[in-house]
C-alpha cells in the first residue's frame, strides 16, 4: 500500500513538473555575437583600431630608427674610435630600452581600451537582456555557451542586438 501511495505521489510530482516546464518561457542569446553586431560596439572597435594603428606607426618609426642606428654602428664600427663606438652602443642600448618600454606601454594601453569597451558593452548587454526578459515575460534567458543544443526558435540574439542599438 505504501508503495502504491509513493508511486502516486511520484507520478503527480512528475506531472506537475512537466506542466510547469511547459509553461516556462526560456530563451538563449549569443553574448559575443549580440554585442559585436551593435552599432556602438562597431564604432568602439573603429576607435580602438585607429588607436592601434597610431601606436603601430609610432612604434614602427622608433623601430626603424633603432634598425638604422644598428646598421650604422655595424658598418662604421671599424672606423670609429673606441670611445665613439661605446657612445653609439650606449645610445643604441638606451633606444632599445625606450622602445621596449614604449611597446609595453602601448600594449597595456590597448588592452585597457579593449577591456573598457567590452565592459561598457557588457553592462549595456546585461541591462538589455533584463529589460527584454521582463517585457517579453521570459522566465530564463541563458547564454548560448551554456547550451549544448537549442532550437533556433529560442535564440533571441538578433532581438537583443536591436534592443542594444536602441539604447544609448
Amino acid at each position: 500500500m505504501k508503495k502504491i501511495i509513493a508511486v502516486c505521489i511520484a507520478m503527480s510530482c512528475l506531472w506537475v513538473g512537466q506542466s510547469f516546464a511547459s509553461e516556462m518561457r526560456i530563451a538563449y542569446v549569443d553574448i559575443k555575437v549580440s554585442m559585436e553586431n551593435t552599432k556602438a560596439y562597431k564604432q568602439g572597435v573603429k576607435r580602438f583600431e585607429a588607436l592601434q594603428n597610431k601606436k603601430r606607426k609610432q612604434l614602427d618609426a622608433k623601430r626603424k630608427k633603432l634598425t638604422d642606428l644598428d646598421k650604422e654602428l655595424q658598418m662604421q664600427s671599424m672606423a670609429m674610435t673606441s670611445e665613439h663606438l661605446m657612445e653609439k652602443q650606449q645610445e643604441l642600448a638606451r633606444l632599445k630600452k625606450e622602445f621596449d618600454r614604449d611597446l609595453q606601454d602601448a600594449t597595456d594601453e590597448l588592452k585597457r581600451e579593449k577591456r573598457q569597451l567590452d565592459q561598457a558593452m557588457f553592462g549595456k548587454f546585461y541591462n538589455a537582456v533584463k529589460k527584454y526578459g521582463k517585457e517579453h515575460k521570459f522566465d530564463i534567458i541563458l547564454p548560448r555557451s551554456a547550451i549544448i543544443y537549442g532550437s533556433e526558435s529560442y535564440d533571441i540574439t538578433a532581438d537583443i542586438t536591436k534592443v542594444l542599438d536602441k539604447t544609448k
